[in-house]
Formats: structure tokens, sequence, C-alpha cells
């Protein structure tokens, strides 16, 4: 059928992209930095491999990537053979084409297009050229001019590097005072040239949205918009809950660029669209996206499109958009909705109401017979702890979540689930969670020094301890599960199983005394195991300090 090279295996878009290409039959091998990636884990990855780190070695990885590309090149040479870049090895890859031709098909736009979206600056001339909205934005080349418009702004404005991604060089200023500040601190922490001084920018009040797209040579082949329903963090974060969403304004402004452009490839828009419905375009990114999943899930089948074009093929017929799906991120899901209940005003509002009668209790004081003055707490309180309140309050809460689809979580495809243990490992690692690796955006620290195995055996720390309970508390789950219980579940829990049988043939026989030391001992034995493994992995290596 062809074969794929797929990069950036760590990230849950790169994971719906080859189950996408090999469910339609396709070979996808997958590439990553590191170690251990989701799309190394699933049934359609047919072989993986670890390249030099595209921000550390950009030199090292494409001389890695070319040699790949000529290893797994098909002996047959009319055999389709494509490489889709998936993160920020796209502009590497497009820079270097040249060394990939005759090799392998690249259906990516030009190095050009990338470079002349990509600065915000530049971006922003060229919506005013084609009258394109997008918020009134500002360019300085000296202080003396940002402190003459100072009186012209208003505040908040965004203050934005020209060439900055995933929310560097981005920040939200109030004031003036903390404008001024900002734009020297990233000049000088960027060490940026007058032509490169960062660009202000009006803040629009509003709701934003992701326009995704696929063009042939400047003729669309489809387009579809998505909602970030819930994100986490709160207001700023990354997508969690995505629901798609008809968007006919913002879907014939990013035509008309793409179409002047005459773009070829994948391209991602991000809108904020204001209180009076106005759409305007924030940024183009010249790759895959974080809300694959929705678009795949809506019909916009944008990696199976993406090849049957870099096969030649002339696709005349756009797909027809499904807009009643939502899709769920691993993990975020749930810590977007937790995250909406504790700052949902209700909520708060009940707890309030608790503190202020406990405000007048302390500020007044309660003696002897004057328990008619605690009836307003017990009140309080009662409202806030109603059972059926609460029980309507959750349900209303997760009521979004009932008919997702889990970006990993599939029945033809469960194991790449354990990929959810790469953002922990790190985390353990390194002391800290960072929702840019539960995501896949952010850079792979590298490792630094750890402990002994034996060190971590006789003394652990806490992140050996964390690792082994989180460790157990996966298994136990993903064992009850019926989705995971025969594959992800039974390799957690492999060993002690081995030894003592099926958790659930012993917990029926737990009633008398052998079945329940039996029992005991699978759950003592999968602890210990789990807790040999999470030393190991915390171990020090060869070479640390």
């Amino acid at each position: 059928m062809g074969r794929v090279i797929v990069t950036h295996s760590r990230g849950w878009h790169a994971l719906a992209m080859v189950r996408s290409l090999g469910r339609q039959g396709v070979e996808v091998f997958c590439g990553e930095e590191a170690p251990f990636a989701p799309c190394f884990f699933s049934k359609y990855c047919q072989g993986s491999f670890q390249h030099p780190s595209v921000s550390g070695d950009p030199e090292g990885f494409v001389d890695f990537m070319v040699d790949k590309v000529k290893e797994l090149k098909p002996e047959d040479p009319n055999e389709p053979f494509v490489l889709m870049p998936v993160h920020k090895e796209t502009w590497l890859i497009a820079e270097h084409r040249e060394r990939f031709e005759g090799l392998v098909d690249i259906p990516l736009t030009s190095h050009a297009n990338m470079a002349r979206t990509h600065d915000k600056g530049k971006l922003a001339l060229l919506a005013d050229e084609l009258g394109i909205t997008i918020p009134a934005t500002r360019q300085f080349h000296d202080f003396d001019d940002l402190y003459r418009s100072i009186p012209e702004l208003t505040f908040p404005v965004f203050l934005k590097v020209r060439e900055g991604a995933a929310g560097v060089g981005l920040k939200k200023c109030d004031t003036a005072e903390d404008l001024t500040n900002s734009f020297r601190e990233f000049v000088e922490g960027f060490g940026l040239e007058p032509a490169e001084y960062p660009l202000v920018q009006d803040f629009i009040k509003g709701e934003d949205y992701c326009v995704s797209a696929l063009f042939d040579g400047g003729r669309r082949v489809a387009m579809m918009t998505y909602h970030n329903v819930r994100v986490f963090p709160r207001g700023t974060g990354a997508g969690a809950l995505r629901e798609t969403v008809p968007l006919p304004g913002a879907e014939a402004s990013a035509e008309k660029l793409l179409k002047h452009l005459h773009w070829h490839g994948m391209a991602q828009l991000d809108y904020r669209v204001g209180e009076d419905g106005t759409a305007y375009l924030i940024e183009l990114n010249p790759r895959f996206f974080g809300g694959l999943p929705q678009a795949i899930a809506s019909g916009a089948d944008y990696p199976w499109l993406l090849y049957r074009m870099a096969c030649g093929e002339e696709i005349t017929e756009e797909p027809e958009i499904d807009y009643d799906v939502v899709t769920e991120a691993p993990v975020v899901g749930l810590l977007a909705t937790l995250d909406e209940i504790a700052h949902d005003e209700r909520a708060l509002g009940r707890l309030k109401r608790i503190a202020d009668e406990l405000g007048a209790l302390k500020r007044g004081g309660v003696g002897d017979g004057e328990d008619a003055r605690l009836k307003p707490l017990f009140d309080a309180i009662r409202a806030a702890a109603n059972p059926g309140d609460i029980k309507a309050y959750v349900r209303e809460m997760f009521e979004v979540h009932r008919d997702s689809i889990n970006d990993v979580l599939q029945s033809d495809d469960p194991r790449p689930a354990l990929g959810v243990l790469f953002p922990l490992a790190l985390m353990l690692k390194h002391g800290k969670l960072s929702m840019g690796l539960i995501t896949s955006e952010d850079e792979i620290v590298v490792d630094q020094p750890r402990r002994s195995f034996r060190s971590q055996l006789i003394a652990p720390r806490w992140k050996t301890i964390v690792a082994t309970v989180v460790l157990f508390a996966l298994g136990v789950l993903l064992r009850s599960a019926a989705l995971t219980s025969d594959n992800v579940g039974a390799w957690l829990t492999w060993p002690a199983t081995r030894l003592f049988g099926e958790p659930a043939e012993l917990a029926l026989n737990a009633g008398t005394i052998g079945g329940a030391l039996g029992l005991t001992g699978f759950h003592v034995f999968n602890v210990a195991v789990l807790y040999l493994l999470s030393a190991w992995v915390l171990r020090e290596r060869p070479g640390g300090n």
C-alpha cells in the first residue's frame, strides 16, 4: 500500500496520524528523540527509531533522517514513500528539503511560506495587504517610538516576539510600566536587534478557535474548525475537551490567505472571535496540530488525505464534517473538569457562605444557651453538603465527557495508553509536572544524575515511593477496566499473576484463610515488583555524580 515515516512520536496527535494511516493499510515507521513514546506501542507502528534532538543537534537530526530515509526506502520504486513531520522539525525538514529529493515525498509548503507566516510582523503586513482582520499590531524599532505610542494604547495589550511559538515570547501587559519593562526584558533576554523587536498587539476579548486546512498547490482540499470547550490550566492552557463548530467568517479568511500563498500541505490557524462576532487572525502554523484527533473524528482525516495527495491523487470532493463530535485529551480532560469545579462560582459561593458564618461567630462569640446563633452556620454547611445537590452538580459538570472520544483509549489499539507513563517518568525524574510534557509540546529535559539502584532500595526517596504508588494504582485501574484488562493491565501485574494466579479468582476465595493469604501475597508481591522497577528507573546512570 505504501510507507510513511512519522516524527515526534511522543505526541498524541502523532498517534492519531499513525492510527489513521495504519487503518488504511499503510506501513508506518515512528521516529522520536526520546527512547519512550506512545506511538511505539501502537499495533500500527511497523518499526521505531530514536533520532538526535531537533533543538539540541539540528544538523545531526537532518543527517540522521537522510540516512534513515535511505534505509527505509522501499525496494519497489513505484511504492509510495512519504515523510510526514509532525512538530517543529517541520521547519527544519522544509529548510533542507533538497537533501531528501529523489528519496522520499515531503508534502509541505515552501520554506519561504513558512518564514513569511511564522514571523508575526510579516504575517500582520500580509493580512493587512489582503484585507484580513487581525488585532491592531504595532512594530517598534527603538524604545523612543514605544514610549511615544503609549498614550495611544488601550490596556491590556499583548507583547509578542515576532517568531515565538508555544507561548514563548508572549506576555499580556496590563499597564504601561508592565509593557515598557517587559519590552526591555524581551529585547535583552532574546538578544533582539531593532528589526526583530517585539510586537505590541491589541487585546481582543472573546473566544479562541482553531481553523485547520489542507491545501493542494493553493486549492482547498479540506477544512474544519474546532473550539476547546475546556482547557487546562483554566483560561490559558492546552485544549482538553474539543468540539467541532461552523465558523464561516474565519474559514473564509483562512482560505483567502492560503490561496494567496499557493499553500501546499497542512495549515492550522488560530483565531480570536470578538464579542461582536468578528474573527481576528492570530497566527498560522504550517504543521499538524494538537486537535488533530478532533479533526479525524469529525471526518477531516488529514493524514490519510495528505498521504493520498503525496501519492499524486487529485482529491476533488471535500469530506463531510460531523459537528456532533467531542474528543478528549488523556489525563488533561479530567484535570480540566476538576479545575472548572474548583473555580465554579456556585461551589465557591456555598463555601463563602460557610466562611462568612464562621467569621460572624468569631466576631460575636458563642456562649451557653446561644445555640440558635449556630443555626445559620449549620444551614450553610447543610446546603453546601446536600447529597442530592452535589450529585446533580457533579453529573452536570461531567456530562460533557459522556459521549466524548478519548484520544488514546481505543478498543482496536489499547497499548499506547502506556504512553501516559512518559510524562509521569519525567515528572519523577525532574521533580515537577509540566503541562507541556503531558501535551507533548515541551522540550525534553536532559537527564540529570540520579542515585544508584542500591541506594534507592536501601533509602528510597519520596519520588521512588510516589512512583510505586502511582504504578500500583494504575495497574489496578487498568486491570479492572474491560478495555485494558487483557492487555496493558495484564502486563503491569504479570509477575504477580504468574506466581499467585488471577486476582479475580483470588478475590472469590478471599473468604478462606488460604484465599486471603493468596490475595494479600499477590498485592504485596506486585508492590515489591513495582518498587524495584521504580528504583531502577530512578537509579543513577554510569558517569553520574
